[in-house]
């Protein structure tokens, strides 16, 4: 159990970095309009939040198979 809440946590904060590099830079080669920005932050974080999510219940309540 241990071993696969490390994997968790180490996924979670690389997802966490991506999240944050996402969030916080724009697209250098296509100006953005200016309504582009609020769109941006609330899609990054609503994905974060579902690959969180599915991170934790396959960690949790995957049915592990040991014959």
């Amino acid at each position: 159990m241990r071993e696969r809440l490390v994997n968790a946590i180490v996924r979670l904060g690389i997802a966490t970095l991506i999240a944050w590099v996402f969030a916080t830079t724009s697209l250098p080669i296509i100006p953005a309009p200016k309504w582009f920005a609020y769109v941006q932050v609330p899609v990054v974080i609503f994905v974060f939040l579902c690959y969180a999510g599915k991170l934790l219940i396959d960690t949790f309540f995957y049915d592990r198979y040991k014959p």
